[in-house]
């Protein structure tokens, strides 16, 4: 093998391992936040894990508008009694000469699900969908499309409000394939169809597009477009810094995904749902399996109704429904929906209520199959 063939080989091995698909991702912390004190007072730690809850709360239903429900409020006020863990850091801020004194917290999960279910609020699991974001920063004259290798304020605005939001956000490469695949004009004139060519290589869920701009004033505007599931939406936003602009466009984003995703469940009682995964040849595609349904908010529980040599069957406990189920099932790409068999017991009433779980001793192949998947590589 020659030199420059090896060397070809090699650089699309690195290509490969750089531009990976931004599929779903597991968001960590969930139920952490940090709020700024002036002091360890047991007085400024109750005021500030208030803040921390309304912070997580805002987080995990993925609305705003979550804080202003009436019922939300006895919630706050025992804000302490669902502290799991708690330390007080020093954390640099942009800005500031001395590092800030923050308390770092932790709440419980299960208990702050339990009482959003209660309350008949939304509960956004951490498998949630990637935003590939496409922006331009005009400052007065001198465009650029953002991207991952730069370090400045409107990224790092960005990425606060991501985190904070726990929305998954990415920006592209703006290596020699994006560049020839997009230009500034582009991005800046919202055109479509180069937008989503471009973006196809990044394989992401949802795609926002932005320019922002300085105005002679000083002033700050900026418009924005969400690209997602064939649905295109835009929205306009300005301020007195470039952060003003950017910072509520993260906001938007998020509130428009969690309509999609973070769902209220729909029934007084779980149901089970009997769920056949196909293409589970070994103990690690078992574990995987597992492992991923078991982490959906959407399901309260997950049990084994039979094994076969290439495939398992499995009951899904939910209040969500089908249709529910199997939009969460599906946004983390490692179950592909497959078409359910037609099998004498589906085709006999396929209206039927969902099983309960109990053992029929029917062969699998036999029994009715309410969702069907095949495990992904």
């Amino acid at each position: 093998m020659t030199y420059y063939k090896q060397l070809g080989i090699m650089v699309a091995g690195l290509l490969w391992l750089v531009v990976m698909p931004l599929q779903a991702e597991q968001v960590q912390g969930l139920y952490e936040a940090e709020v700024p004190v002036e002091s360890q007072s047991r007085k400024v730690r109750d005021v500030a894990l208030r803040v921390a809850l309304q912070q997580v709360l805002v987080r995990v239903t993925g609305r705003r508008r979550v804080l202003t429900v009436t019922d939300i409020e006895p919630l706050l006020e025992q804000a302490p009694r669902h502290v799991q863990q708690f330390r007080y850091q020093s954390r640099e801020v942009e800005g500031e000469d001395e590092p800030t004194d923050v308390l770092w917290v932790r709440f419980d999960k299960q208990a702050i699900d339990r009482l959003l279910h209660e309350n008949r609020l939304p509960v956004w699991g951490r498998t949630r969908p990637a935003t590939l974001i496409w922006l331009v920063v005009d400052d007065r004259g001198d465009r650029e499309i953002l991207s991952n290798d730069m370090n400045n304020r409107v990224r790092r605005a960005l990425e606060q409000q991501a985190r904070l939001r726990g929305v998954p956000l990415h920006l592209p490469l703006m290596d020699l394939t994006d560049r020839k695949a997009i230009s500034v004009s582009d991005v800046w004139g919202n055109f479509e169809e180069n937008l989503l060519q471009a973006s196809e290589r990044y394989d992401a869920e949802a795609v926002l597009a932005g320019r922002v701009a300085r105005t002679a004033s000083g002033d700050w505007r900026g418009r924005w477009t969400l690209y997602q599931d064939g649905r295109r939406q835009t929205w306009n936003a300005s301020g007195q810094a470039a952060e003003e602009v950017t910072t509520p466009a993260i906001d938007q984003l998020a509130d428009l995904l969690a309509e999609q995703y973070a769902r209220v469940g729909q029934r007084d009682q779980s149901e089970a749902l009997r769920v056949r995964i196909t293409g589970v040849r070994d103990l690690g595609g078992f574990s995987r399996v597992m492992d991923y349904l078991s982490d959906l908010a959407l399901v309260e529980d997950v049990r084994i109704d039979q094994i076969e040599a290439d495939s398992v069957s499995l009951i899904l406990t939910s209040r969500h429904g089908r249709m529910a189920i199997n939009q969460a099932v599906s946004l983390g790409r490692m179950l592909e929906a497959e078409t359910v068999p037609m099998t004498p017991s589906n085709l006999e009433n396929p209206l039927a209520e969902p099983v309960k779980g109990e053992d029929s001793g029917m062969p699998v192949s036999t029994r009715r199959v309410d969702l069907q998947y095949r495990l992904l590589p």
